[in-house]
């Protein structure tokens, strides 16, 4: 098998970001880093250059407003019980752990490999390796614009709580029980 090309796409807006802290594979314990990219010229003809085996989705409202997009990741654990990890680095290059939000623009670092299913689109540079603790170590992109990350939940912060009660009008406080 040939060595993977390492490539940048510059400028590319991102979704559903898990870069730097792997989560878990849909029905599955494995973890996994991945990132949703939406789709713009540069990566169209890559993908048709390279002949990147690679499902373009689109149409989904919650990702780039139903704009195309690929999906793509590593596994955390290689086959080999070899364990992963990234870094994200900030517009100076630093590394950063700032989370991406939705629609955050990076540099993505991605490596085109072969396999017997035809080419494959990777997320990383791999940068370094160590064969005694079995680790990998790889860069996964550079924030050019962050969008602030919001954690969804369904707890409601104590200051939220306390800025409503005192936004309301006292009449709309006042819950008649019968």
């Amino acid at each position: 098998m040939a060595k993977d090309k390492k490539m940048v796409l510059k400028d590319v807006e991102v979704s559903w970001a898990k870069v730097q802290e792997p989560a878990t594979k849909y029905m599955s314990e494995e973890l996994e880093y991945t990132v949703a990219i939406k789709m713009n010229d540069q990566l169209e003809r890559l993908m048709t250059d390279y002949k990147i085996n690679k499902k373009v989705k689109e149409g989904k409202d919650s990702t780039f407003d139903g704009a195309r997009f690929i999906q793509i990741g590593v596994d955390q654990t290689t086959k080999n019980g070899w364990t992963r990890h990234g870094e994200v680095y900030d517009k100076a290059g630093n590394p950063t752990q700032a989370l991406l939000g939705n629609g955050s623009k990076v540099n993505m670092f991605i490596s085109i490999g072969d396999s017997n299913y035809g080419n494959l689109i990777k997320l990383g540079h791999l940068v370094d390796m160590n064969a005694e603790t079995k680790d990998m170590y790889f860069d996964f992109c550079q924030i050019v614009e962050l969008v602030d990350f919001e954690q969804p939940s369904a707890v409601i912060k104590a200051k939220a709580t306390d800025a409503a009660v005192e936004a309301a009008e006292l009449d709309e406080m006042e819950i008649a029980f019968e």
